[in-house]
């Protein structure tokens, strides 16, 4: 798969607000691409986008986990703050809950 290329779909389809083909691409991607589709399926912020997020917050690769964090709190809905709180106190890797503890105060430092 040519990242770049992938990318780019996943810019143009974010613009639109378009989460259903990002998902597509979710299927067959990388790990830099993962997380690309991630950060733009929390500015979608629809439902079909939440439920993947919340897929991801348990995957093995720690740099995935961490930005479906940070996706899910630009989300912004109780149950998201939950859920990257329930990560944050079952992670295992040190620099990802570092990462996850670093957006969740910033995420609450951005708050009214």
């Amino acid at each position: 798969m040519n990242d770049q290329r992938e990318e780019a779909k996943i810019e143009k389809y974010a613009e639109k607000k378009k989460s259903g083909p990002i998902i597509k691409i979710m299927d067959k991607a990388d790990t830099e691409v993962l997380i690309e589709a991630l950060k733009a399926l929390g500015g979608i912020a629809d439902e079909d986008s939440a439920n993947k997020i919340t897929h991801y917050l348990d995957h093995p690769d720690a740099k995935v986990r961490v930005a479906a964090c940070k996706a899910a709190l630009v989300i912004d809905t109780e149950y998201m703050k939950t859920r990257v709180r329930h990560q944050l106190a079952v992670e295992q890797d040190a620099d990802a809950k570092k990462q996850i503890q670093e957006a969740l105060n910033q995420a609450q430092g951005t708050r009214v």
